[in-house]
């Protein structure tokens, strides 16, 4: 009975290496929480700038500083930090964003009246600046099955970040937690997560915004003009969620959810490559090829993926034909 109070309900990892002043926000902010019972375990990758109480100015009995020995990259950290964990629900929080005070509370009270389910997602706000005024949030819990989950996430009706949602340890530990898409920083882990919970019974949603994303010229996954680390974490996360999307539970949507990740995904190469600033013909054709083959798989959708993919297209090209004229005129 000791061991059991002694453990906190909520295990919050934070990774990171150099963000400083950002991540005293973001530890603020956890503690501001109006729900206590909760540990904050700091896995610190920079080996040359130790942070600990001290350095940060932020002492309380429930976080702890771990400074790595080695770079251990944000999943090797994260990884870490959830084995070094305790609490009954795991969740993380980059290093650059903050949660609102009754965030933990909410969530609580959710899992509370859902019978403790597996896992919880709440809605997010994102901008520059940590809002001002957040006390009228209509703070509404809805209980998905995850069929009608998955379908509404790859729709775009849910709005939630995968990485910050928060799930019970052995079911973290059970699909494999984080798990590395692509060769590089691995864009889409977070949403592999979301659609791996199609497959549970329940799934809670809290459509309110507690989380705070922060948007800046240093958050990777809106700058990056890496077309390969899309491409390449996208053939990972294709393959995975068909894995999730033949289970017994959801193969009866299999088109209709192959064609919305496969839309999803398209949007976003297409974005890259225009973010890129740069018509990479080849890297494209090997793109639409591979797009193509998995276009196969969906009859039912077939022509209409196809005019998807034609629309980006024209869009691409306009783009970058504009620009070419831009460059000729030497328009700034």
């Amino acid at each position: 009975m000791k061991e059991k109070k002694m453990k906190p309900f909520f295990s919050i990892g934070v990774t990171t290496y150099d963000r400083f002043d950002l991540l005293k926000e973001t530890i603020s902010s956890i503690l501001w929480q109006s729900f206590e019972d909760f540990e904050l375990l700091v896995g610190n990758d920079n080996t040359e700038r130790i942070i600990d109480a001290e350095t940060l100015g932020i002492e309380d009995k429930r976080i702890r500083y771990i400074n790595h020995a080695k770079n251990l990259g944000y999943f090797g950290n994260l990884n870490s930090l959830f084995d070094s964990s305790s609490g009954k629900y795991f969740t993380t929080l980059s290093d650059d964003d903050m949660y609102t005070p009754d965030c933990l509370q909410t969530v609580h009270t959710a899992l509370v009246k859902s019978d403790f389910m597996p896992c919880a997602f709440t809605s997010y706000m994102q901008g520059e600046t940590y809002p001002d005024r957040i006390d009228n949030l209509e703070r509404k819990m809805e209980l998905y099955n995850g069929r009608r989950f998955i379908q509404s996430y790859l729709m775009g009706k849910i709005k939630t970040l995968g990485s910050c949602g928060i799930f019970d340890r052995n079911y973290y530990e059970q699909i494999g937690g984080m798990e590395v898409l692509g060769n590089s920083f691995s864009p889409y882990s977070d949403n592999l997560l979301a659609i791996k919970a199609g497959l549970l019974e329940k799934v809670v949603y809290i459509n309110a915004p507690l989380i705070f994303y922060r948007t800046h010229e240093g958050s990777i996954s809106l700058v990056s003009k890496d077309v390969d680390a899309y491409s390449t974490a996208q053939a990972d996360l294709i393959l995975k969620s068909i894995n999730v999307f033949r289970s017994q539970v959801l193969n009866e949507d299999f088109e209709f959810n192959l064609f919305l990740l496969l839309k999803w995904c398209a949007g976003d190469y297409f974005a890259v490559m225009r973010r890129s600033r740069r018509l990479q013909w080849q890297k494209l054709v090997s793109y639409l090829m591979f797009l193509f083959g998995h276009i196969r798989l969906i009859q039912k959708y077939r022509y209409q993926m196809m005019a998807i993919v034609m629309h980006n297209m024209y869009k691409l090209i306009k783009y970058f034909t504009f620009e070419k004229i831009r460059s000729i005129l030497n328009v700034k």
